[in-house]
């Protein structure tokens, strides 16, 4: 059975968060551009998309740095069990760099 670094998957978890809110951010910057002026309202959902995305970027950064935490280690079984690449890789530690949709797709 293969551990994995308590530390290291919230460290991969906050830089995930922290690529999915630039994405985020991305994302509303181009519905701003398509939307009347008037409409912008409608697009409120992205303030909070993205602050919870921050929050969470902040949590999993301060977790990784807690004393306590650094020691722990856990089974990396759900880990690999993750379906896109980038991600099981960037929470389990991995520099090396995947595409963004490597991995299995599941369709809806």
């Amino acid at each position: 059975m293969e551990f994995l670094a308590l530390a290291t998957l919230f460290q991969g978890a906050a830089v995930q968060m922290s690529r999915a809110l630039e994405e985020c951010q991305t994302l509303e910057r181009l519905a701003l551009s398509h939307v009347a002026r008037e409409e912008t309202t409608a697009l409120q959902f992205f303030d909070s998309l993205t602050q919870t995305l921050d929050q969470f970027r902040l949590l999993f950064q301060r977790l990784a740095e807690q004393e306590d935490v650094q020691a722990m280690t856990i089974s990396a079984d759900a880990v690999a069990q993750m379906t896109l690449a980038v991600l099981r890789e960037g929470l389990a530690g991995s520099s090396k760099s995947s595409s963004q949709y490597a991995g299995d797709i599941e369709l809806f």
